[in-house]
């Protein structure tokens, strides 16, 4: 069975695989979309700390038994929609303090609630995690169609 800990060290490899990436990325494309449309970093940014946050707070009010409606219905796709439209008018640095603090609420989070949580709740945390690769997987491949050098540097 796997642990938090296995869980959060996968969470924590995938953001230094995406800082590391980043530290790389030259200025002038972060904000560029890929040719197919794919989210640029700046929005593959703000779109992960937008569900990482949004899923610390979906599992904080399942585990508070003061909360009436544990479980609200929400439009998840409308949400995102609207805080990637929003985070369009926020400088990249804004996004990526964002991002980083989502990081670390969602690993925060699995180190101290892991145990409250039900097995199906264990299944499904790994869920953030999947979301998380898919985007930097996609990310990576645009980023290496926009700047070839960059993938050169990379396989090195």
């Amino acid at each position: 069975m796997n642990t938090w800990k296995s869980l959060v060290e996968a969470i924590m490899e995938e953001d230094r695989l995406i800082r590391e990436r980043l530290n790389a990325c030259p200025k002038d494309i972060r904000e560029k979309r890929g040719s197919g449309g794919e989210l640029s970093f700046k929005e593959t940014l703000s779109h992960i700390a937008f569900w990482d946050n949004f899923t610390v707070e979906f599992f904080a009010h399942k585990l508070d038994e003061k909360c009436l409606d544990p479980n609200p219905m929400v439009d998840f796709e409308a949400r995102s929609i609207l805080a990637l439209e929003r985070a369009a008018r926020l400088p990249f640095g804004e996004i990526l303090a964002r991002y980083l603090e989502a990081t670390g609420a969602l690993t925060q989070f699995l180190s101290k609630n892991w145990e409250g949580l039900t097995p199906r709740e264990h299944h499904d945390f790994w869920v953030p995690l999947k979301h998380r690769r898919h985007h930097r997987i996609s990310l990576f491949r645009a980023l290496d169609e926009m700047n070839p050098v960059q993938e050169m540097v990379a396989g090195a």
